[in-house]
């Protein structure tokens, strides 16, 4: 009785937690059909919107509130969704095949069905106490999905799966032993999703219960779970939860743990191998290489091939075939052009005649045996190594060998290649060259509100792309501050929590949230009907739970603005315009000096004439730190070519990307640094934006080459950064990460070496009274000089190139140099590379014009010095440090280079911080002056000047793509040639 009467005073509740054990438990049963698509309307369906009427009864009659924390941002996602689909309907998809109104309806309807139940579920928590039913409902409702998995792996237990239209009509499947397991879920990888979900919220618990029999169930659980997880052979859920469970860890305070789990990482394929071995297989089979037969006249796949002994033909009828009248070998095994189904015409091929080890070929197959797209399956075949050349090769039909008694062989003729390709298995060739493609297609159609939902395949395998593809930018950002929002309810009122089983629950769905949003990059898990409805059930629990121990209101308003200015976001800004001017140079060929690295990493890998460092690794490594044979000191680069070669070969892409983080990475640094000098961290950002867009630059992000002078400005910056950061709260680690720091940038590149002055610089600029004897005394900025002593000592013994030829220094004309080279790099600074041509001319004309260029540099020295001697008298204080501060930054990270007899424009890449940073510091300047106008006016302003820059710089970064783009492509045509 007294379980009726909670029932019924807390039936919302009851109906929340029927719902998060009944829809993970369930099968997904169809019941009606939907017109235009395979997608049925379930049960579940049928509970909810049951449970939804319920709910706006009692909302009608105010026994609950709409208002909660998410609920601005649901409604902004679901308008935009709904205008985001009216726009579609209307304008995009009369011109599409494939799509359907209804379908987009439904979907849209979808959408508010998955984020209804967080309503329901933040309404009907009403005690504290609510959150203890919660946890034994999962913990039940784990148990059941983990025994019934493991029934379907050992006992035969039926499958209920929808991932293509045979399988969603409801018929019990009996899975094989090699089956990957889904559970009670329409498929693995929505089970491994859920299991990421639930797994972190029941790990963290461990910590919040002191009861051993709550614990000791709470640890059989997770184990069960874990053990489950294996069994869906989802590498990606593997790798997150991984993830997860460290993040739980690390803010449940147990680093010893999360050094454990790191530790567990390293071990986990010993385990993998013994319990699981089909999982290893899978991370294994991800990227394998494969022999692919070619046709050597058109380059055309015709499928992989493999060596047989001639006794494999011994019971089988050989017809020798002319491939010249077959077109292709497609991938259902059969033959276009001269179809074999006519009668046989040709020759037989005697069984004689066959070689002891004959070329097999069968149809493009993944390197599992999945069938793939005709030629998607290889990573760039075209400059693939060939294995062999062949005259003649055998076809077999798979269907017809197991069908026929006495099966054919074909035996064809022409000119072919063997070649040794890497293949992507079946998962990630569908995800980067059909699903992908057509979710970028769909964005493209329109960037702010996407084709509308249903545009789109059922799966994309991207829930991220899914969302720009159907309602772009602002779906696609109104979804994630869902999130956000979250995370600021999270972080406001944890610290209120006063119990521990509360704070571990809350610690543990967040990590599990972060583990979904991780696996949200390779699986739609936000579109899974399961997961998404348990994902906001939970979250409203959560969230409900949380507003019990709320002191005040969260302002979410503010504290959206707050955290959308944070440093944070403003690094993400960072990296959505990287990615944007960017990223359309990662399909760019090698050219020039990239062979040149790329042979030295051969060198051990050639047939012939190996050097005898070559032995192993470690010997290969220590060669380029003890010889440079007579080249410039780069053991650093040498070993990143030497290590990347092996796995990537001439795949353009991956270099590209590793260029493409470093530059982010060096525009945060630049960002941090600019937010401490500037004292701003708008003004920091701006700083950071503007040098990204900086189009003098380009080359050295472009040319492959030229990695090694990214790692090396990384690396100044980090030991600049890290050694400020010592200064501030003078930890031992800040300072030893900075020797690091130091210690590596010159292994990439000299420029380290002005390290100790630009520490000496930002020290001065932030320590107004320290002077000159007080920093030169402090023995850590004196322990700087040591890494540039042995650096210099290595160099000297490995027998480096120092100057000569352009890199050489004419004490005669170094003044010149000097003074043109400087003033080359602000042109090249404010801009951009179209200023080189006018650059060159002028040099020109000053080398054959000496007296007067000397004129010319004494009279631009004494108007620089009467302009800087009246600046000094009106310029206050901290706004003249910070103009010295950026011109010396500009003129130091150049030193080494500033007396060349030419400029070269990647020199300029560090130094053009210091004059980005004095740009934004006029830009500030300017929009205090013009406040007298107006406000309005000022900002006006600034941003036409700020446009016209950007623009400026960005039709520049676009001709250089091009150009590159177009040298890469010759560079490609003439070695498939």
């Amino acid at each position: 009785m007294r379980i009726f009467r909670w029932i019924t005073s807390n039936i919302l509740f009851a109906f929340t937690l029927f719902l998060l054990a009944f829809i993970p438990l369930y099968p997904k049963l169809p019941i009606v059909d939907i017109k235009n698509t395979w997608v049925y309307i379930r049960i579940e369906d049928f509970l909810i919107v049951f449970v939804i009427g319920f709910w706006i009864t009692l909302l009608v009659r105010k026994k609950v509130s709409f208002r909660t924390p998410l609920t601005i941002p649901i409604l902004i996602y679901w308008i935009i969704g709904a205008l985001a689909t009216i726009h579609g309907v209307l304008l995009i998809f009369p011109n599409l095949a494939g799509v359907y109104p209804n379908v987009a309806l439904l979907s849209f309807l979808r959408r508010i069905e998955y984020l209804s139940v967080f309503f329901i579920a933040y309404s009907a928590v009403r005690e504290k106490r609510y959150l203890t039913y919660t946890i034994f409902v999962l913990i039940g409702t784990l148990l059941v999905v983990c025994l019934y998995g493991f029934g379907q792996r050992y006992f035969s237990f039926p499958a209920f799966l929808t991932m293509n239209e045979e399988f969603a009509k409801g018929e019990p499947i009996h899975l094989s032993a090699l089956s990957r397991v889904p559970s009670t879920f329409a498929g693995h990888y929505d089970l491994a999703a859920y299991l990421v979900l639930i797994i972190p919220i029941l790990a963290s618990l461990l910590f919040g219960f002191k009861k051993l029999i709550v614990r000791v169930i709470l640890a059989i659980s997770v184990i069960l779970g874990v053990v489950l997880l294996f069994m869906t052979v989802s590498r990606v859920s593997f790798v997150v939860l991984f993830v997860s469970l460290s993040m739980m860890l690390f803010f449940q305070k147990k680093k010893i743990a999360v050094i454990a789990i790191v530790i567990l990482v390293f071990l986990a394929p010993v385990f993998i191998m013994k319990f699981t071995p089909a999982l290893l297989e899978r991370f294994g089979n991800t990227v394998k290489e494969v022999d692919v037969l070619v046709d050597a006249k058109t380059g055309e796949v015709i499928g992989h091939a493999s060596l047989v002994p001639s006794s494999h033909f011994t019971d089988r009828l050989i017809v020798r075939r002319d491939f010249q009248t077959v077109s292709s070998i497609t991938s259902d095994a059969t033959i276009k052009g001269d179809e074999l189904t006519k009668p046989l015409v040709g020759t037989f091929y005697p069984l004689k005649n066959v070689p002891s080890k004959a070329t097999l070929v069968v149809p493009p197959n993944a390197p599992t045996g999945e069938a793939l797209p005709q030629g998607t399956a290889y990573i760039n075949l075209s400059l693939s190594p060939v294995v062999k050349r062949l005259g003649d090769f055998f076809y077999e039909n798979p269907s017809d060998t197991q069908a026929s008694s006495s099966p054919l062989s074909f035996a064809f003729h022409g000119n072919f290649l063997v070649k040794r390709a890497a293949a992507y298995d079946l998962s990630f060739t569908t995800r980067f060259q059909g699903e992908w493609p057509h979710a970028l297609i769909a964005f493209s159609r329109n960037i702010f509100l996407g084709s509308g939902y249903a545009s789109i395949s059922l799966a994309v395998d991207n829930d991220y792309l899914r969302l720009l593809g159907e309602t772009g930018i602002l779906g696609f950002i109104s979804f994630l501050i869902i999130f956000l929002s979250m995370g600021i309810v999270i972080r406001k009122t944890f610290n209120n929590i006063d119990s521990p089983g509360v704070k571990s629950f809350v610690i543990g769905f967040s990590a599990g949230v972060v583990g979904l949003l991780f696996n949200a990059f390779l699986i739609d898990v936000f579109e899974a009907s399961k997961v998404a409805f348990v994902l906001w059930l939970l979250s409203g629990i959560t969230l409900g739970t949380l507003a019990l121990y709320q002191d005040r209101e969260v302002n979410m308003y503010k504290e959206l603005l707050r955290a959308l200015s944070s440093s944070y976001a403003i690094v993400a800004y960072l990296f959505v315009v990287t990615i944007i001017v960017f990223s359309p140079m990662i399909s760019n060929y090698f050219v020039a000096d990239d062979y040149t690295w790329f042979r030295w990493a051969a060198e051990c890998s050639t047939n012939n004439n190996i050097p005898s460092w070559c032995s192993s690794t470690i010997s290969t490594i220590t060669h380029y730190f003890t010889a440079s044979d007579g080249f410039f000191y780069r053991p650093g680069t040498k070993t990143y070519f030497y290590l990347m070669y092996p796995f990537f070969w001439l795949n353009q892409n991956i270099y590209h990307v590793v260029s493409l983080l470093l530059h982010f990475f060096v525009a945060v640094c630049f960002f941090l640094l600019a937010k401490k000098i500037l004292h701003s961290k708008s003004l920091g950002a701006l700083t950071g934006f503007l040098f990204l867009v900086s189009s003098g630059y380009t080359e050295i992000v472009l040319w492959i080459s030229s990695t090694g002078h990214l790692f090396s400005a990384l690396f100044v910056l980090l030991s600049v950064l890290f050694f400020i950061a010592w200064d501030e709260k003078r930890e031992l680690w800040f300072f030893v990460l900075s020797l690091l720091s130091l210690s590596v940038s010159l292994l990439f590149y000299e420029a380290g070496v002005v390290v100790p002055l630009l520490v000496f610089l930002c020290l001065w600029m932030k320590n107004e009274k320290s002077s000159l004897k007080h920093l030169i005394r402090i023995p850590q900025f004196l322990a700087l000089l040591l890494p540039i002593i042995v650096y210099g000592l290595m160099r000297f013994l490995a027998n480096s190139h120092w100057t000569g030829g352009d890199y050489s220094y004419n004490l005669v004309k170094l003044p010149f140099n000097v003074i043109g080279n400087l003033f080359g790099y602000i042109l090249l600074t404010f801009i951009g590379s179209m200023s080189l041509p006018f650059y060159e001319v002028l040099r020109e004309v000053m080398k054959s014009h000496l007296p007067v260029a000397f004129i010319i540099a004494v009279i631009l020295f004494a108007a620089m010095f009467f302009v800087g001697k009246a600046a000094f008298r009106r310029i206050e204080r901290k706004d003249l440090r910070i103009i010295l501060f950026g011109l010396l930054f500009f003129v130091v990270t150049l030193l080494p280079f500033i007396g060349f007899g030419n400029i070269t424009s990647r020199y300029s890449y560090l130094g053009s911080f210091g004059l980005i940073l004095l740009f934004v510091f006029a830009i500030k300047k300017t929009y205090l002056f013009l406040l007298d106008s107006g406000k309005e006016i000022a900002i006006g302003v600034v941003a036409v000047v700020l446009v016209a820059f950007s623009l400026l710089h960005i039709i520049q970064i676009q001709q250089a793509h091009s150009d590159w783009r177009s040298a890469g492509d010759k560079a490609q045509r003439f070695f498939i040639s």
